[in-house]
């Protein structure tokens, strides 16, 4: 099974579901962003439905997308849109 952040976060919005390993993976995925957010130049944008499934504004990044999805999956105190947002 090939993981991809983006198949990922389609497949969430398609179906509501991914498994622990998928989630896992998304989390990992999402760590490794704010560890080295300093580092990134660019953002992939997510397509405008996915975003909007998601309850984001059109042009959300990807990573954006992965945090809205765990946020739903797996919320915590403060969720990881605003601390994503916010960087």
């Amino acid at each position: 099974m090939t993981l991809e952040l983006t198949d990922l976060v389609q497949d969430f919005v398609a179906t509501k579901l991914l498994s622990k390993v998928e989630l896992d993976f998304l989390e990992a995925e999402l760590w490794e962003t704010f560890l080295h957010i300093g580092e990134i130049t660019s953002l992939s944008v997510a397509p405008p439905n996915i975003s909007e499934s998601l309850d984001l504004e059109s042009g959300a990044s990807w990573f954006l997308c992965c945090a809205a999805v765990l946020d739903a999956t797996r919320p915590i105190d403060e969720p990881r849109v605003n601390k994503l947002s916010s960087v």
